[in-house]
């Protein structure tokens, strides 16, 4: 399994939100501390203000922050406010028709990993990640 760089990119800012959650952050601030593209940033960020995970407020003192706690936002709600869904239904091999009546040359080894990842996907919260001492974020 390998996230989409639109994914990589909004765990690392929610991590960055997460670490200095002190103060709020503009999008050119977390786009120099970040080295993330602006305008495909600003797009992300838009996003993730639509579907509740950060909060943006104007003015002098105004910026971006985690709008909900770091424990209470899973993989899965990243996946999901970005708009990359899981994908539980899809084949390993990408045919368009795979199940239990018709399955791949994968579809029951598939299974078990299949179904290990919807876990990790659903239970790791950001706080977990930024916590685990050998995390690279």
């Amino acid at each position: 399994m390998h996230f989409s760089k639109t994914t990589e990119y909004a765990i690392r800012v929610l991590s960055y939100l997460y670490r200095y959650s002190e103060t709020s952050h503009s999008v050119n601030v977390l786009h120099k501390e970040l080295g993330l593209p602006y305008k495909y940033l600003t797009k992300m960020m838009t996003e993730l203000v639509k579907k509740g995970l950060v909060t943006a407020s104007r003015g002098r003192e105004g910026g971006l922050t985690l709008a909900k706690s770091a424990d209470s936002i899973r993989l899965c709600d990243i996946l999901e406010a970005i708009g990359e869904p899981l994908e539980s239904e899809h084949c390993i091999l990408g045919f368009e028709k795979c199940d239990a009546a018709n399955p791949c040359a994968l579809h029951d080894q598939w299974a078990q990993p299949k179904e290990l990842i919807e876990t990790m996907l659903m239970t790791t919260t950001l706080a977990s990640l930024i916590n685990n001492k050998e995390t690279k974020l």
